[in-house]
């Protein structure tokens, strides 16, 4: 994700309800306020006894007895970096393999503001489906270093299409699989959710059916893979329309996920 300030996929009713007091206090078992938190349901329980934030390093405990593919790691921020290099008399250009997705990309860590929902809950769905993540990550980096040229000192002022599809999955997607319950992947979302803003308006990724023995993470890292993806490809969804989780979901989230 090409992480600026606020992510203007993120609605604007949720960055005002940020700042908040309560905003900032931890609640172990948010997940089971609402039934729509079931995709992450089995991560966030790796939590569910905490008396207050988990340090960054801890989220991988998400991904449960599964070897974590990633870490999480403290976030230094960009203008902090940026004025302490220029404070060396440095001419500061961009380098991509720094910025966010080529640190996750090529690094395998990802890097996590402590205590804050937002990015909280972007380690849960990241052990929810780590496929989709990483392949998510990994086509930002490609498109942005694609267009950042090496001698660059600023990142462009706007996205390309592709990188707007890619944040609007990334942050507010909804995932409707082929026959099946569409759920929250977006973790813009699931931070509404939290802080009390369901009625959301989403983009939804439509999958194709699996074929046999994909699970559904490795079917979502497959759609991520069409490079001509732009957000027109991805219909509107309220979250009013969706459902909690039956029988048949038992198995998503949970990293290793089979078909629906």
């Amino acid at each position: 994700m090409l992480r600026r300030d606020e992510d203007r996929s993120t609605p604007r009713t949720l960055r005002a309800r940020r700042t908040e007091p309560d905003a900032k206090c931890f609640a172990p078992r948010f997940y089971e306020r609402d039934p729509l938190f079931w995709p992450i349901a089995q991560a966030a329980s790796a939590f569910r006894d905490e008396p207050d934030w988990p340090d960054v390093e801890t989220y991988v405990r998400a991904f449960g007895e599964t070897p974590p593919p990633i870490t999480f790691e403290v976030q230094i921020p960009k203008k902090t970096r940026r004025k302490r290099r220029e404070a060396r008399g440095e001419t500061v250009t961009i380098d991509v393999k720094t910025l966010y997705d080529g640190t996750i990309s090529l690094t395998k860590r990802v890097p996590t503001r402590p205590r804050q929902w937002h990015d909280f809950l972007n380690a849960l769905v990241w052990a929810a489906f780590p496929a989709a993540k990483a392949a998510l990550h990994a086509r930002q980096y490609a498109a942005i270093s694609a267009r950042v040229p090496a001698t660059a000192t600023r990142l462009p002022n706007a996205r390309t299409r592709e990188l707007d599809a890619l944040a609007l999955i990334d942050e507010g997607g909804v995932i409707a699989p082929h026959g099946g319950r569409p759920f929250i992947f977006g973790h813009a979302l699931y931070e509404g959710l939290v802080l009390g803003g369901r009625a959301m308006i989403a983009r939804a990724l439509v999958l194709p059916p699996l074929g046999d023995g994909t699970s559904l993470d490795e079917a979502i890292a497959a759609a991520l893979s069409d490079t001509s993806l732009v957000p027109e490809m991805l219909p509107r969804m309220a979250l009013s329309e969706l459902e909690g989780p039956d029988n048949d979901d038992d198995d998503v989230g949970k990293g290793n996920d089979t078909n629906l």
